[in-house]
């Protein structure tokens, strides 16, 4: 009875295991200059070949606040994650379409 019980023990561990999914986050850095805040509350960046990144937001224990002037037209080294977001109307309703945007992790000023 004891080794039936700890077999079906081991086999609820290994199935519990096998069913748990590992979320892998994708960590990516680039190097680009600050041009403000679009209409639309998008950080906008562009690097060095000229290409324009919008983030939609950044992280919250990030004490640079790109809403200040003085950091426009400064050079950044940006850490990002991509990331899913639900969308809402304009009423703030969740409309249940979702969308992957770009999220600031790190940012430290370049001189």
């Amino acid at each position: 009875m004891k080794t039936i019980f700890n077999l079906a023990f081991v086999l609820f561990i290994s199935a519990s295991l096998s069913f748990t999914s590992k979320t892998t986050i994708n960590e990516n850095t680039l190097i680009a200059t600050f041009l403000g805040i679009t209409d639309d509350d998008y950080y906008k960046f562009v690097d060095n070949d000229k290409k324009e990144v919008l983030f939609y937001d950044i992280d919250e224990e990030i004490e640079i606040s790109l809403y200040d002037d003085d950091f426009i037209n400064k050079k950044f080294s940006i850490t990002w994650v991509e990331k899913e977001i639900e969308l809402t109307d304009e009423e703030g309703d969740l409309t249940g379409e979702k969308k992957k945007v770009k999220s600031i992790t790190n940012l430290m000023l370049l001189k």
